[in-house]
């Protein structure tokens, strides 16, 4: 795993390109400590941060083949690399990631993407066309931005590095607020600054000639079927089909010379996955959990069984308050976008003790909701459908306290009936394509009043009308439940909880996560399987927790899903001193006129009210912890410019056209 950037550039209009390429790629180094090396001519820069996994010896990179003058950087894990050696370059000596892919676009151009299974950012500069391709994988599980004029073109890893080239300061996106605040993220090629884009998962890019050029490769399995009883190309679930095809994505992925290690949050995802993992490889596996002060929070008795029961070596950190307050600022500094609630902050902790204690590559849970109907939102969806059918009735909207019977507010009965009143507002519109998304998507009325209001006046109507072009066609002979998968994996999954919450999180410290419910091959079967088996009325998961019935404690497969969550706004309020960060993001707020002062400024009196701020609700926290957040991106991202000349430890190759 690694950190990528590079640049095409006119010469005249850069003064020292192999100092420009040196410290952008010194600004991304926590994603490849170990070794680091630029190419550079006078047509296209590029550099890699190596953290060295597989071919360790042999893997250097930015890998430059002179015959045919491409340069090709790489930053990722191709699982079904060695057999795609075997079948296209049996007599080659071909014995790296990099080389497969350098040869595999040799002989298919654009085309070799489809071949490949894996995770993946990948850039490819063809000195002779003086064209760049960027590539990024299904998911987007790993990340890459780009900023283009007609004269420039950037790409990295991370956006600190584009801040670096142009050493200007970027403002953040007022859109970007706007979409954390409705979606909880961004969605297709927006970022948290304004005019830098991410490549969109699935996709590859062509920058030539000054002008870019973007195609899909890949449309998710799950829009090729609808649920439909008549339907004969659904897979027919035998016992043990599930084990035997997470097994099977394991032992792909169980893949390098470094050895791993596996999350376990308490949940039944990650338990499966260290226990599969034990199995397989009949050794003590090294497990790495958090834990919670805040007994609200903390899973880690269940945590604590499962590593008996797998006969782990297991360590956890257990988070404070106060480590969320201290840790935040450091955190957005490597999300590098808004942020809706403070749960990455956890993921980053947990990441550094899993690097202290010498692993480079950690798997984890992430995935099983979107692809097997985990979250609520999936069950949510079918109570208010069957609501709807009635809607004076007094028992159906009760379903809702069953699902939700780990919230406090859904005990209350006086909070319910506030939350009945929410629910009632779009439960009619059951025709409606994006209809179980609706729900969360109208918080944002409520959430707007401490943002500009005259800046974001439409915002929700044109969100809603970028989806209706993106998916109405698509989603036309979709069911409800397949329609919620893709908005799940479209925005949370790709832009939070791969991204933020994922890899920005882990490649701080220079750890790779694994997702082996992402696996291709994985993923394309279960999208075969119908909705109904993976969630049988209101059990979410069923497939998964019946399969996996024998061979986990019952408390584990019927533990209801609980949302991995964390301290929020209140973490930086206490009754003797708040956090000194809150005295700083106030009087910043003075000159930034995306927010609504007034406003913020009695939420802080709420939150400095310890009699209060125990009873701040989920928007006051949205809002609050995203008004935090763009405050830090605008502080951390004015450390990315203005870099002092200095001696870097890095390897240079340069060549002259």
């Amino acid at each position: 795993m690694c950190g990528i950037t590079g640049f095409c550039y006119e010469s005249k209009n850069l003064e020292n390109p192999i100092l420009k390429i040196c410290q952008m790629l010194d600004l991304i180094n926590h994603r490849g400590p170990d070794k680091s090396k630029v190419f550079c001519s006078n047509l296209y820069c590029s550099g890699t941060a190596r953290l060295e996994i597989e071919n360790i010896k042999e893997g250097s990179q930015p890998y430059f083949d002179k015959k045919d003058e491409i340069v090709i950087n790489f930053n990722g894990e191709i699982f079904n690399y060695k057999r795609l050696i075997k079948k296209y370059f049996p007599n080659k000596d071909i014995k790296t990631e990099i080389l497969l892919l350098l040869e595999l676009f040799k002989k298919k151009n654009v085309s070799f993407i489809d071949e490949i299974e894996g995770q993946f950012a990948i850039s490819i500069f063809d000195i002779k066309e003086n064209k760049l391709y960027l590539f990024r994988d299904r998911f987007g599980i790993r990340p890459l931005f780009y900023k283009y004029t007609k004269s420039n073109f950037v790409f990295a890893s991370e956006i600190k590095s584009i801040f670096s080239f142009y050493n200007e300061f970027i403002n953040t996106s007022f859109q970007s607020i706007l979409n954390t605040s409705m979606l909880w993220t961004n969605y297709e090629k927006l970022s948290a600054f304004d005019n830098i884009y991410q490549l969109e998962p699935g996709s590859y890019l062509i920058f030539h000639n000054g002008k870019i050029s973007k195609k899909k490769y890949w449309k998710n399995s799950i829009y090729k079927f609808n649920d439909n009883d008549n339907d004969k190309s659904y897979i027919n679930i035998k016992k043990n089909f599930l084990i035997d095809q997470l097994k099977k994505a394991l032992l792909k992925q169980i893949h390098g010379e470094v050895g791993f290690a596996s999350y376990l949050s308490g949940g039944i995802d990650s338990s499966i996955i260290a226990l599969l993992l034990t199995n397989i490889t009949k050794e003590k596996i090294d497990t790495f959990s958090v834990e919670f002060e805040n007994n609200e929070y903390d899973e880690s008795n269940s945590q604590k069984k499962v590593s008996k029961l797998i006969n782990s070596n297991h360590r956890s950190i257990r988070i404070s308050k106060d480590d969320i307050a201290n840790n935040f600022e450091n955190t957005i500094n490597h999300s590098e976008t808004h942020l809706f609630r403070t749960a990455p902050v956890p993921m980053y902790l947990l990441s550094k003790l899993v690097k202290d204690n010498g692993h480079k590559v950690v798997f984890t849970g992430e995935g099983a909701d979107e692809i097997l109907l985990g979250y609520d939102i999936f069950a949510e969806n079918r109570i208010r459908r069957f609501w709807s059918r009635d809607k004076k009735s007094k028992l159906r909207p009760q379903l809702l306290k069953k699902l939700y019977r780990y919230l406090p507010q859904f005990k209350n009965s006086r909070y319910f009936e506030m939350i009945k009143d929410f629910y009632l507002k779009n439960l009619d519109d059951s025709k409606n394509i994006f209809y179980s998304h609706l729900v969360r998507w109208d918080q944002f009325q409520s959430i707007n009043k401490f943002f500009n209001q005259d800046k974001s006046k439409g915002h929700y109507n044109k969100v809603i009308k970028d989806f209706d072009n993106l998916y109405s066609e698509k989603f036309r002979n979709l069911s409800f439940d397949r329609r919620t998968q893709i908005l799940e994996i479209e925005t949370l999954l790709t832009n939070y909880l791969l991204s933020s919450q994922g890899d920005r999180m882990s490649m701080a410290n220079g750890v790779e996560g694994r997702y082996p419910y992402l696996d291709d091959d994985f993923c394309n079967t279960i999208s075969q399987v119908q909705s109904k088996s993976k969630l049988s009325n209101l059990k979410l998961k069923n497939l998964l927790r019946d399969s996996f019935s024998e061979l986990l404690p019952k408390e584990v497969i019927n533990r209801p899903k609980i949302a991995y969550q964390a301290p929020e706004a209140t973490a930086f309020f206490s009754e003797k001193k708040n956090h000194s960060i809150i005295d700083e993001f106030m009087d910043d707020l003075k000159q930034n006129d995306n927010f609504n002062r007034e406003a913020f400024e009695n939420l802080v009196l709420k939150f400095k009210d310890v009699n209060i701020n125990q009873r701040i609700g989920f928007r006051e926290n949205t809002a609050f912890i995203i008004g935090l957040s763009d405050f830090c991106l605008r502080k951390n991202s004015k450390k990315w410019i203005h870099l002092p000349k200095k001696q870097y430890d890095i390897e240079i190759q340069k060549y002259n056209i």
